[in-house]
């Protein structure tokens, strides 16, 4: 009976154990259409999950909180992203700026990039263990057609890409192109290295289990992955993909934060 009764208190420390030892993984945009499928996501893979919002009351009449946390955080506000990062192990951020906005608040300048800048910084100085960015297959390219209606959103989305490239911050960047809102893990998924993949077509379920499969992976780590749906191949065979996707080399700029301004974006 003795051993029993011990057994039983060891069984239940461990399940403590787990439950306390759970990684916290904050989902910045948890209200996106890409954002809330990553919230989904990340819960079914059992982790801890704090989703961001700019309005909770909002998100909680529309998603509900059962299970998760809901915080208020503009990535533009560095207070409020340091409040949003306490005792946060992984950062998802789902965001992106807003194309009819031109050099205002929303823009693509002040999200896709100098959030990023500032969601890097703070992440270092919490001691975050991995940033996953959502960036678009177009980042980095001068003629991409979308520059031209969008806010020079592609180029503002490589600079925010590069701007973590080059600090010590672990990360994955993923790229997604056209997206779809229908249900995902219904095709196979393409997983390729960054300027390798010229079209791409993707359900934002499917860039969610991207994302989270892409958490404390280290096969996954400082890699800029080009992601799309692939009818030909398993559904979940893109799974063992990381691994041979090759970790990014030194980029030289297509172009700086001054230069992206000066062209009016």
């Amino acid at each position: 009976m003795l051993r029993s009764f011990a057994l039983s208190i060891v069984a239940t420390v461990a399940l403590s154990t787990s439950v306390i030892a759970a990684d916290l993984v904050l989902v910045v945009g948890g209200t996106g259409r890409t954002g809330w499928p990553t919230v989904q996501e990340a819960l079914s893979a059992g982790y801890d999950v704090r989703a961001t919002t700019t309005n909770v009351k909002r998100a909680q009449e529309r998603y509900g909180s059962e299970g998760f946390e809901w915080v208020e955080m503009d990535a533009r506000i560095l207070d409020e992203v340091r409040s949003a990062m306490d005792g946060v192990d992984y950062v998802i951020s789902t965001i992106g700026g807003d194309c009819f906005d031109t050099g205002g608040p929303s823009s693509a300048q002040h999200v896709d990039y100098q959030a990023v800048v500032n969601m890097t910084g703070i992440a270092l100085d919490k001691g975050v263990k991995q940033l996953v960015l959502t960036s678009a297959l177009g980042a980095g390219k001068p003629d991409q057609p979308l520059n031209q209606f969008c806010d020079n959103v592609q180029m503002w989305k490589w600079l925010g890409e590069d701007y973590i490239r080059d600090n010590s911050l672990p990360y994955t960047i993923v790229r997604p192109g056209a997206l779809g809102d229908e249900e995902g893990g219904k095709v196979g998924l393409q997983l390729a290295g960054a300027g390798t993949m010229e079209t791409s077509f993707i359900q934002r379920a499917d860039v969610a289990r991207i994302l989270v499969a892409s958490v404390g992976n280290k096969d996954a780590l400082s890699k800029t992955i080009a992601v799309s749906s692939d009818k030909e191949a398993g559904v979940d065979d893109w799974r063992k993909d990381f691994s041979g996707l090759p970790v990014d080399s030194r980029q030289i700029p297509p172009l700086t934060p001054a230069a992206a301004a000066a062209r009016g974006g």
